[in-house]
């Protein structure tokens, strides 16, 4: 999943449309119509068109044949799916992240953790998948393995909006935080085998 190349008006329509999608502006299954988004964002029609095919590309987003383009509504089975292939390269990249790891990561990554947990009580839906999001992206980012990192990240935002269980409960929110935390605990330790499979733990319940 390597990056998607666009023209430089229609990135910056990319980046944004991405953004407002993994916000939650728009939902899983939601047709967006290109006149819409023209006036929205005051963009060209081919500038709109381009940065469509890009996040469908990317996965973000759907075409279908005679209707147009939409946000993706992924099924349980296929986010399964793209769990199961998340899990398997955070895990290669465990061992990288806890030699790597600076003061500085870990301080970045407690502020990350400190955000989703004030989100519990204070955010919408859309704040807290966000914010596991960047905590996530932060995490993978110090693998060294730039290849790596920007390909979980695609997979995460293919499914940034999935049906998970643990976010649709109060005791499932705070598990899914206390989690973030002994995540940055056991980098602290340097535990990179207990680190692996709390993260496979983590992952599966909540990416």
């Amino acid at each position: 999943m390597l990056e998607v190349h666009t023209r430089p008006k229609s990135k910056d329509l990319f980046d944004r449309i991405r953004e407002h999608i993994l916000l939650g502006h728009y939902f899983p299954g939601q047709w967006l119509k290109q006149a819409e988004l023209e006036s929205y964002y005051n963009a060209s029609r081919s500038d709109v068109r381009s940065a469509l095919s890009s996040l469908s590309e990317r996965g973000i987003v759907e075409y279908v044949k005679n209707r147009g383009f939409r946000v993706f509504d992924r099924s349980p089975e296929e986010i399964g799916e793209i769990v199961e292939m998340i899990t398997v390269l955070e895990g290669a990249g465990v061992h990288t992240v806890v030699d790597k790891a600076t003061n500085e990561d870990v301080a970045e990554l407690e502020t990350l953790a400190e955000r989703f947990d004030s989100l519990i009580t204070q955010g919408s839906h859309a704040d807290l998948r966000l914010a596991n999001y960047r905590f996530h992206d932060k995490l993978n980012s110090m693998c060294g393995n730039k290849l790596m990192a920007q390909t979980v990240r695609h997979l995460r935002e293919c499914c940034v909006s999935g049906p998970f269980a643990r976010y649709t409960t109060f005791d499932g929110l705070n598990e899914s935080s206390k989690e973030h935390f002994e995540i940055i605990a056991l980098l602290k330790q340097k535990d990179s085998a207990k680190l692996e499979v709390l993260l496979r733990q983590h992952t599966t319940h909540s990416t």
